[in-house]
């Protein structure tokens, strides 16, 4: 059996100017999950990363636990929906406020843009928000699978591969794996903790979840508070 471990991103610099860089937190998170690779001597053969910046740079942290120089494979499958493209339609279609959806009317507030967010993604896998510009829930979602499926075909036995990606990848990965509907994949990406690991193990078309939203890296004493969503 091969080994694909999702990984989501370290924390991103949410409330700043550029949302899609890894925070200095996000950073730790990162390099202690690498860490926690090379303790475990779990070898990476294979990194992949989907094309934003926070998957980019916590792949490239990854990509330091080998032992051999492996290089950050980028693929578009694993690319996040567009959450701001998102709340901007769902804003217009409503008339609901976009700076109210994105908390942005005073202080910028995660639980409260987590909710809003949750709001406005379960309309969009509803087919509730839609636009030519704006991708569909279900071609997110067959992307994912379409890039799921790739990596588990073609990756030779007895491999590790790492994908660092967003929580709304891995809610729809997972989904695709055991066959849930879209709501259950949704609801999954609402608690996928930034750098967590899901582990799928596979051989060819056999695909097992091992593992879902693990943080055994920051499970330590001094580490508990490096835990986060956004």
């Amino acid at each position: 059996m091969s080994t694909l471990f999702l990984v989501r991103h370290g924390q991103a610099s949410f409330g700043s100017d550029n949302y899609d860089r890894l925070s200095p937190l996000g950073i730790q998170q990162a390099n202690h999950l690498r860490d926690h690779f090379a303790e475990n001597a779990v070898e990476l053969h294979g990194i992949c990363s989907g094309r934003l910046q926070r998957q980019r740079s916590t792949a490239e942290i990854l990509a330091q636990a080998s032992h051999q120089p492996v290089a950050v494979a980028i693929s578009a499958a694993f690319d996040e929906y567009d959450a701001h493209r998102l709340m901007q339609r769902y804003a217009q279609m409503t008339g609901e406020p976009l700076q109210s959806l994105q908390g942005t009317t005073g202080r910028l507030e995660p639980r409260s843009f987590q909710q809003h967010l949750e709001k406005v993604s379960r309309a969009w896998v509803q087919e509730k928000v839609s636009a030519p510009d704006l991708e569909s829930w279900k071609a997110f979602r067959t992307r994912v699978g379409r890039g799921i499926d790739d990596i588990t075909t073609t990756t030779p036995r007895s491999q590790n591969v790492a994908v660092a990606t967003s929580a709304g990848v891995i809610g729809a990965a997972v989904a695709h794996i055991l066959g849930l509907e879209d709501l259950a994949a949704l609801q999954l990406s609402y608690v996928v903790l930034n750098s967590a690991v899901t582990r799928v193990e596979f051989d060819g078309n056999r695909r097992t979840l091992a593992s879902f939203n693990s943080t055994a890296h920051l499970e330590r004493a001094g580490r508990r508070e490096l835990l986060t969503y956004l």
